[in-house]
């Protein structure tokens, strides 16, 4: 969208800097690297590639999120060896490195299905890794109970604040409401009375003007011409102006 006069653009607020973490899972590899990279692109949301200085490493990013500047945020990358597979993943800042960590660890077992015939796992291994992994969780659930009840108290006494604030500021919005009101009124008294000090027309303001001059040896008191007829005497004086320029009427010098 265009920006209009005097509006500006404001930088968004750079993301909070991930960590990284990761893991191993010892294998042995069965097949060739192009092999593997066949199998790996089964996956279309992988990037797969080949280390350009080891030909043997085959490497293969997912990125699930990238920052203001299109870099990857919230990523993970395979790194496919001879005899290990690692994975290094982001973390968000703040966020739960327990929850994080199992669903790499979910994610890296769906693409252990993926290359069975490309590598030999140790299965007692996988088994203790994910025993590891549900052990934490439930660590983790039973710990942090009380912090979401801790959690939940302390929101539920920003509820009743905000329910008190609320209150408060839907009686000033009755109180506005009534000043508004009589301000509506107070308006329509000053318009009446703008309309009576308007009520004669220009050309029968001249004519009074004339009569006023006629009557008084060729004399006007602004203010009392405006006082008698109940017209503002910027009015009279500008109607005055008109009659001289227009040569019904001569200044006095």
């Amino acid at each position: 969208m265009p920006l209009g006069i005097g509006e500006s653009k404001v930088p968004p607020t750079p993301l909070a800097k991930p960590e990284v973490k990761g893991f191993r899972i010892p294998a042995t590899r069965l097949t060739s690297s192009s092999s593997l990279i066949d199998s790996l692109r089964q996956l279309s949301f992988l990037r797969v590639s080949q280390d350009s200085s080891d030909p043997s490493l085959v490497l293969a990013l997912n990125v699930e999120s990238r920052d203001i500047s299109k870099n990857p945020y919230l990523f993970s990358i395979i790194y496919f060896r001879d005899d290990a597979i690692d994975l290094l993943y982001s973390q968000i800042p703040n966020s739960s490195s327990k929850v994080r960590k199992l669903d790499m660890v979910k994610y890296s077992l769906n693409i252990l299905t993926l290359i069975t015939r490309d590598y030999q796992f140790d299965m007692k291994y996988l088994y203790q890794m994910l025993e590891a992994v549900i052990s934490e969780l439930n660590e983790f659930a039973s710990s942090d109970y009380q912090a979401l009840f801790s959690k939940y108290d302390s929101l539920q006494s920003e509820r009743d604040k905000l329910t008190k604030k609320i209150a408060s500021l839907e009686a000033s919005n009755r109180q506005l409401t009534s000043d508004n009101y009589s301000l509506r009124n107070s308006t329509s008294d000053l318009e009446v009375k703008v309309s009576q000090m308007q009520k004669y027309s220009d050309p029968v303001l001249a004519i009074k003007i004339q009569n006023w001059i006629d009557e008084h040896n060729g004399e006007i008191n602004l203010s009392e011409f405006a006082q008698v007829y109940e017209v503002s005497e910027a009015r009279v004086e500008q109607v005055l102006n008109n009659l001289i320029s227009e040569g019904y009427l001569e200044s006095r010098k």
